[in-house]
């Protein structure tokens, strides 16, 4: 096959859905879809007519999560604002909760019990009367349901099922609002229950949270009693270890302030501090008086009898010892002014010399004294210490018992508080939910609607009705169209052969008359036997023209006609592509090589003589057994004497040497073999010609079947031109066009009925086809 049009079908594959072949489809199996699209009406309308008609009124109810926030908690918050966040983790899981809790069994029965609702017919399946708008055509969906089996008048689990079945619960998007729907055959009772179930859901949440407050309020009870007890025994316990420890209540803290010892403690660590730093400076000055390195005493020092201070009695004793210098450089020691200062410098050296021996006796003692403080201190400071850390250990012990006081007397507070309030709950007898509109009474049937029972019956039944169409268009494994050929198989459609029913063949060889080719009147299997313009005849010009084309250069010689099983047309086909070559006005030979089950003669009404059994036996000459027929430029070899082993001699080379002078003596040589699938004798042959035409059956032959029959031909390494769909239906949609352009050729040609045919070889005129 020609890789340029392999690409192209491949192309064609990608392209999107082709809707034209689902509307051929559609229209094929029109009058089925239609019969179920009516007969699916028919029963619908049929049960509409006897439906009763449903009213249907709704109330709407409003819902919060939590409780009625009647008392108020710590912080400005609610104590019932806390539940509610901490019971839900979002308003859609609560809606949810209490959607399911309006559906429950449980509220069911308590409506139906409320209103009496267990002897009523609506609920038990009975018919009362007729219903309150008097328009009694509905009575269920597809009938009436048969009625229910006698139940005890005040049974509720009976009518539980149906009451719920009325019921609907419909929360509305993005609200906290609940519509409460119900239908039935009465318009009242239909708003009468819708209320009733809202205030019996309101009731139901009423008591549930009564009996859940005093549930929680004996469990409160029970445990304030242990918690009063556990109070007890923590104080008395607390009590008991302030005497132990001796610790008296308001000298020590246990919440990090100071007590009475820490601030002892405090006050002796600066006094002790104090005394370290005097210590300190009065062991400096003791070391220089022991060095002998004071230079002077302090200002105020006093020690001598007369009174004088230190620092005065240096600064005499330094100017005499001036003065006696300055003197010494003029007089002699012994001149009486230089004795007598020589006597005052020494009575003023023994007054500071005594001075300096008081001061230093008196700063030795201070620091002895400094000495003894510190220690003192120091000592005094050890003893508070470790009376601070006993301290301190007892007041972790304290601590730990006055927060389990502390503990104790808050959760008792606590648990006091809240059954006050659990007492308070209960008594107030309130509910978050609130009916926000009351059901009315409808004024009109809401169901079921008839116009859309109709309209749903008509798309059902049109559903039904396509999707059996392209069910059965589905379980048809043949090949209809030349496009599911090439897509298929891979190969050029070479032309479609229409199939005409029996009634058609005559009534247009009635109309046709006498034919010119007498012997071919009898053989309705022909072309020319209803009219050279038939749409057959122009399906078989059209194959002319696709072999004629099917090679560069030049026609091919010789044209195998075969098929994948028996009676899919090949001989007809092969003979009626051999008149078509002839009227061309070239030599034409029709060669039957089904040595198993020949045909040909039949159909061109000749006897089977001697024929190409006998040439490939070797018995008699080719030429000689060559026959003319009615049809100018055709000439027929038959099939001859059926052997016992045809393969052996379709597949010799006799066979292949009769084939090549047949070619030398006429321009084609039309083969007709035996199918491939059965034998082989067509895969020999299909080697020795120029090409081979697989024909195919669209009524019979399957996909399977002509897909081994062409992979066989592919591996004998053949020449396929293509496929000659055979037997297509041109009452189909994909073949209108033959009917609208060739119809009137049927039946009288397009010159009228005794207008000269010019495919007709006996004329010359030019209008002749070539």
């Amino acid at each position: 096959m020609d890789s340029s049009f392999r690409g192209k079908i491949h192309d064609e594959d990608e392209r999107s859905i082709d809707l034209l072949n689902y509307w051929i489809t559609v229209k094929k199996h029109r009058w089925m879809i239609v019969s179920i699209t009516l007969a699916v009406l028919i029963v619908v309308a049929i049960r509409v007519s006897m439906m009763t008609p449903l009213y249907t009124a709704d109330a709407t109810i409003l819902l919060k999560p939590g409780n009625p926030q009647l008392l108020g908690g710590h912080g400005g918050q609610s104590e019932n604002a806390q539940t509610s966040t901490n019971d839900w983790d979002s308003v859609e899981d609560f809606l949810k909760t209490q959607c399911e809790i309006l559906k429950s069994r449980t509220l069911a029965a308590n409506v139906i019990t409320a209103e009496g609702l267990a002897s009523d017919p609506v609920f038990l399946g009975k018919k009362k009367g007729k219903p309150d708008t008097g328009h009694g055509w509905f009575s269920g969906w597809f009938g009436s349901k048969p009625a229910a089996k006698p139940t005890p008048a005040n049974s509720v689990d009976s009518v539980i099922g149906s009451y719920l079945g009325s019921l609907e619960i419909k929360p509305l998007i993005n609200t906290n609002l609940v519509k409460i729907i119900f239908t039935t055959p009465n318009s009242r009772l239909s708003a009468r229950l819708a209320n009733a179930h809202a205030h019996a859901y309101i009731r139901e949440g009423i008591e549930l949270r009564t009996q859940a407050n005093a549930e929680a309020e004996r469990f409160l009870r029970d445990k304030l009693v242990e918690l009063k007890e556990k109070l007890e025994k923590s104080e008395l316990a607390l009590n008991n270890y302030r005497r132990d420890k001796g610790i008296v209540p308001g000298l020590m803290s246990v919440d990090g302030k100071e007590t009475v010892v820490i601030a002892r403690l405090s006050d002796l660590s600066k006094e002790l501090t104090n005394a370290q730093v005097a210590r300190i400076g009065l062991e400096a000055q003791v070391d220089q008086i022991r060095k002998n390195q004071v230079p002077q005493l302090p200002s105020g020092t006093g020690g001598s009898s007369t009174g004088s201070t230190t620092p005065s009695v240096k600064y005499q004793l330094d100017t005499a010892m001036s003065d006696y210098v300055a003197m010494a450089k003029q007089f002699k020691p012994d001149y009486p002014p230089m004795v007598r200062a020589k006597a005052r410098i020494d009575e003023l050296q023994r007054t500071y010399d005594a001075d300096m021996r008081a001061y230093s006796q008196g700063v030795i003692a201070s620091f002895n004294a400094a000495k003894t403080k510190e220690a003192e201190l120091q000592e005094e400071m050890s003893r508070q210490r470790s009376q601070a850390l006993s301290v301190n250990d007892a007041s972790v012990g304290y601590a730990i018992l006055q927060r389990e006081v502390d503990t104790n007397r808050e959760l008792y507070n606590s648990v006091l508080q809240r059954m006050k309030d659990l007492g308070l709950a209960a008594e107030s007898q309130s509910s978050n939910t609130v009916v926000v509109d009351d059901a009315q009474v409808p004024g009109g049937p809401s169901g079921p609607h008839r116009t859309m029972a109709i309209l749903q019956a008509i798309a059902f039944g049109l559903a039904l009705g396509i999707g059996l169409a392209f069910l059965i268009e589905y379980q048809d494994k043949t090949l209809k169209t030349p496009e599911q050929v090439e897509q298929y198989l891979r190969l050029p459609n070479l032309a479609a052969v229409p199939a005409f029913s029996r009634n058609e063949t005559r009534a247009i060889a009635k109309r046709n008359g006498t034919d010119r080719t007498p012997a071919l009147t009898g053989s309705r299997e022909l072309a020319g036997s209803m009219s050279q313009y038939s749409v057959v005849g122009e399906a078989y010009r059209s194959l002319r023209t696709a072999l004629m084309l099917s090679r560069a250069g030049a026609p091919p010689k010789t044209i195998l006609f075969t098929s994948a099983s028996n009676s899919e047309g090949k001989t007809v086909s092969a003979l009626n592509t051999a008149v078509v070559f002839a009227h061309t006005g070239v030599r034409v030979l029709l060669v039957d090589v089904d040595l198993r089950r020949p045909r040909c003669h039949k159909v061109l009404a000749l006897e089977n003589q001697a024929g190409l059994t006998e040439v490939l036996a070797g018995a008699c000459n080719v030429s000689d057994l060559i026959r003319s027929t009615d049809i100018d430029s055709l000439s027929f070899l038959s099939a001859g004497s059926i052997p016992p082993n045809p393969s052996e001699l379709v597949g010799s080379d006799k066979m292949r040497d009769t084939l090549a002078q047949l070619t030398n003596e006429y321009d084609v040589v039309v083969i007709d073999s035996p199918p491939i699938l059965p034998v082989t004798d067509a895969m020999l042959l299909s080697t020795m010609v120029d090409g081979v035409v697989l024909v195919v059956n669209s009524s019979k032959t399957s996909k399977q079947h002509v897909k081994a029959a062409y992979a066989r031909l592919e591996f004998a390494r053949a020449k396929v031109f293509g496929v000659l769909l055979n037997q297509v239906d041109v009452n189909s949609q994909h073949y209108q066009y033959y009917r609208r352009y060739y119809g009137g050729y049927d039946t009288y040609g397009p010159y009228g009925a005794d207008a000269t045919d010019p495919y007709d070889p006996a004329d010359n005129s030019p209008s002749k086809e070539v």
